[in-house]
């Protein structure tokens, strides 16, 4: 029996995970991490020390001292159960496995029985002005010009809806030097489908104005990774979790037409209940016997703990 979506179909796509925050909190994400928290706190002293100087210390202090209560007090709340734990939100609370459909977006009855191409795109500036440095804007514009193309299934063009994209998720670290480092996580359908979106036109049309500007551009890193994984050697699990990562992405079921009708175009999601049956292991998330590694590592079965 093949698997079936916890999600129900959309006719339109998705966002992808990549632009869930609005472009305001994504312009807030970024700022906050431009500075350090010392600089961060240094500022907030510095305004504190400048109303102190306009108003009377007390009424300097209220705000913070209102705003800092209704967060313990939210807090609270939320710990002893007397509201809604809104970080919980839209969450599983159960196992969930994603499951790639085939190319006509239907569930296959075996876990793990497509391939799929891992593409990381990472990205930072290595300069004190972070995000407000030289051409990091114009960098950053452009990143964001081409995840807008992928997620609009109906447009021209390689970013169509059968352009191989499945979908993606942004994180962010920093590195040794302070610097903070972006990485876009996108997931594809084959190193083809990565290759035919780099020389499509809004790829090309970065990729040319960064060779124009490669001797102004020192300070700004760029790098990527692809792994193509073949079936059967790849598996995920979520516990207590909203759809993230590869369950976020998106698949195209295609239509057909019925006799008295048309069974139009859906976009699917790829998560399933992974309770019980195959999925509940990793051996068999990834298609395999699972008693292969309880007898190659002595291990009983009672004994596996999951996921």
């Amino acid at each position: 029996m093949a698997f079936q979506s916890l999600l129900p179909p959309t006719s339109t796509r998705p966002k992808s995970q990549l632009r869930w925050p609005r472009p305001s909190q994504q312009l807030l994400y970024r700022i906050r991490d431009t500075c350090s928290i010392s600089t961060w706190l240094l500022l907030g002293a510095l305004l504190q020390s400048l109303v102190v100087v306009i108003i009377p210390r007390f009424y300097a202090m209220l705000p913070s001292i209102l705003i800092l209560a209704a967060r313990l007090a939210d807090t609270l709340a939320i710990t002893r159960g007397w509201k809604k734990n809104p970080y919980l939100e839209g969450a599983f609370l159960h196992r969930t496995s994603p499951q790639i459909p085939d190319e006509d977006g239907h569930f296959h009855a075996e876990s793990s029985s497509e391939k799929v191409v891992v593409f990381m795109l990472g990205f930072k500036s290595n300069h004190p002005l972070g995000i407000f440095a030289p051409h990091v804007k114009t960098v950053g514009d452009l990143f964001s010009k081409m995840i807008g193309e992928l997620d609009n299934s109906k447009a021209s063009g390689p970013a169509d809806s059968d352009s191989g994209y499945y979908g993606g998720s942004a994180w962010t670290s920093q590195d040794k030097n302070g610097a903070t480092e972006n990485l876009i996580l996108s997931y594809w359908r084959s190193t083809e489908d990565v290759h035919r979106y780099a020389y499509g036109p809004l790829h090309r049309q970065t990729w040319d104005w960064w060779n124009k500007h490669i001797k102004e551009v020192d300070h700004i890193g760029i790098n990527h990774e692809i792994f193509e994984v073949e079936k059967r050697h790849w598996e995920a699990i979520y516990v207590n979790f909203q759809p993230t990562l590869l369950g976020a992405t998106t698949y195209l079921r295609k239509g057909d037409k019925l006799i008295g009708g048309t069974v139009e175009d859906q976009w699917i999601s790829p998560l399933v209940d992974a309770r019980r049956g195959k999925l509940r292991s990793s051996a068999g998330r990834l298609g395999r016997d699972p008693r292969e590694l309880y007898e190659q590592f002595e291990v009983k079965e009672e004994q596996v703990m999951y996921p």
